[in-house]
């Protein structure tokens, strides 16, 4: 019965154990994705780059369905230049859908301004004890008919 008993609680600990580290890197993976979207909309590409890997690959669909052209991080800073700044108090982003395995990452971020929101598809890679966002796709929300 002792052995049953110190088994059981091994087990919890594990489980336990188990459990924080993957509220551990899914902090984590929330907090670069919450820096890159921040300092991307109050044009801080510094502090924002610090969340993207070298490779990072973003477009999306276009309102028309085109696809957008590719925004590598040296485009991202071009884009930062010239659009307006949006204040993080004026900002909803949400962070959902945390997948981890291994080394790598995926979650969903709902954003945008107040009238044009979008999601992005993020995925990410974990480099020197860090995550890395290495891959972004976006698609605006559909504009629902005003019309009944």
């Amino acid at each position: 019965m002792k052995k049953v008993f110190i088994a059981i609680i091994a087990l919890i600990s594990v489980i336990d154990s188990h459990a924080q580290l993957t509220m551990d890197e899914n902090t984590a993976i929330e907090k670069s994705i919450l820096n890159y979207i921040e300092n991307f909309f109050e044009n801080n590409f510094d502090a924002m780059n610090a969340s993207l890997h070298l490779r990072l690959a973003k477009r999306g669909l276009n309102p028309d369905g085109t696809l957008s052209e590719d925004f590598p991080p040296e485009k991202l800073k071009e884009l930062m230049l010239t659009k307006p700044k949006f204040d993080i108090e004026h900002q909803q982003n949400v962070v959902e859908n945390i997948t981890v395995y291994g080394d790598m990452a995926s979650a969903s971020l709902k954003t945008g301004y107040p009238k044009l929101r979008w999601i992005e598809y993020i995925h990410l890679v974990k480099q020197d004890g860090s995550w890395k966002i290495i891959n972004v796709f976006w698609e605006f929300e559909k504009r629902k008919d005003k019309k009944h």
